[in-house]
């Protein structure tokens, strides 16, 4: 009888470690499944609503259709189409790309950002599972969607026409846009503190955005009314979410204060501060030479 028990009492022990064991890899896989899905979606409804829907309902709807039967191609290298196809009056394709290196550069920069924005939606998934997402941050993350995807379309423009005037000044803009986003992501979990060194960091960057895109083109386009509707509406949503970023992390650093129930210049230091003054002075010089 002591044997019985005591093998039943060994059975159920393991039986139970083993569940215990199982159930973080299935939470993870769930986790995972659903953080593919999400970020599927988002990715593959971007451009469909950038162009299937703001371009060809909004923007340009008076284009005119095109003939699939009649209308040839001559400037597609054929290439990718190996011994299939020659140089020439190629017929109609969805996709037409020749192989040169400006293609292959905007694989490169859209490979890049895909698996960036798939890292950050995996990231996020198991913080709302959780129900430890920081709501505030949250907010920024979704609203800095539109300035990332217009990065990436500008790069695919950039090398698609051979057009690199304005690389350099994107391409910094792109940069440091990113090691801002990576900031707000770590926020957006609560178990991490907002300190002051992180708020600066986010204010310092998107401080210098204002003040380059704003000296730069949202004067000009948006309150003085001399840009088209587009660009008005892209400055636009280009500096809503710059501002936001300088509103909204303050304000948690204002809010962290009060809870600790202690005074903000506690919370910072006049070398952090000066150095956020220097860091928008000198980058956004380098933003106006560039």
């Amino acid at each position: 009888m002591v044997k019985d028990n005591f093998v039943q009492t060994f059975l159920e022990s393991r039986l139970t470690a083993l569940h215990n064991a199982s159930a973080p890899s299935v939470t993870n896989y769930k986790q995972k499944i659903i953080a593919f899905i999400v970020a599927t979606v988002l990715i593959s409804l971007l451009p469909i609503l950038h162009i299937g829907v703001f371009y060809a309902k909004i923007w340009v709807p008076q284009k005119g259709y095109i003939d699939k039967r009649t209308c040839s191609n001559t400037c597609f290298d054929t290439i990718f189409r190996g011994s299939y196809e020659n140089p020439g009056a190629t017929p109609y394709k969805h996709v037409y790309f020749n192989a040169t290196w400006q293609t292959s550069r905007i694989w490169i920069f859209t490979v890049v950002f895909i698996l960036l924005a798939y890292e950050s939606i995996r990231y996020l998934i198991p913080l709302m599972r959780r129900r430890k997402l920081r709501t505030s941050m949250f907010c920024l993350y979704l609203v800095n969607l539109y300035p990332h995807y217009y990065s990436w379309w500008s790069y695919f423009s950039y090398y698609n026409e051979d057009f690199y005037n304005y690389f350099k000044h994107h391409f910094m803009f792109t940069v440091t846009e990113i090691i801002a986003t990576c900031i707000v992501l770590n926020l957006c979990d609560r178990k991490n503190e907002v300190v002051s060194w992180k708020v600066f960091a986010i204010v310092s960057i998107n401080m210098m955005h204002i003040l380059v895109s704003g000296l730069d083109q949202f004067v000009s386009h948006v309150l003085q009314g001399k840009g088209t509707n587009f660009q008005s509406a892209r400055d636009i949503g280009l500096m809503i979410p710059d501002s936001l970023h300088v509103i909204i992390p303050i304000w948690q650093l204002f809010k962290s204060a009060k809870n600790r129930e202690v005074r903000l210049n506690e919370l910072c230091n006049r070398e952090e501060i000066i150095m956020c003054i220097v860091f928008v002075s000198i980058f956004t010089l380098i933003g106006r030479i560039m």
